[in-house]
């Protein structure tokens, strides 16, 4: 492996570690808000608040299911640029698509 194909593993090793911590906040953020929101509902009497705990709970899913996706499109793409030939990776080099792994990832 030459330099530059280490580098841009780094480089995708960085952007998948970003996409985890993401992920990690989203579900943080998601407890803590769905939480006061029961919180507020006990203490409220109100079984409505129920209900709009499931607005936040809905949106934070819809992120986390984005970013696993995308963590599972680059790893798809490390383990495609580990694997090729280093004149494959002189064409486009140092490149971020993941477009070709998209029909991959259901």
């Amino acid at each position: 492996m030459n330099e530059h194909t280490i580098k841009h593993l780094e480089l995708i090793q960085a952007v998948i570690t970003r996409l985890a911590q993401n992920s990690f906040a989203y579900k943080g953020w998601s407890v803590v808000i769905v939480s006061a929101i029961f919180a507020l509902a006990a203490k409220e009497a109100n079984p409505q608040y129920l209900l709009v705990a499931l607005i936040p709970t809905m949106a934070f899913w819809g992120l986390d299911a984005y970013y696993l996706r995308q963590e599972r499109l680059f790893r798809r793409h490390y383990d495609a640029v580990r694997t090729a030939p280093a004149t494959d990776l002189e064409a486009n080099p140092f490149s971020m698509d993941t477009s070709p792994y998209n029909s991959q990832i259901p």
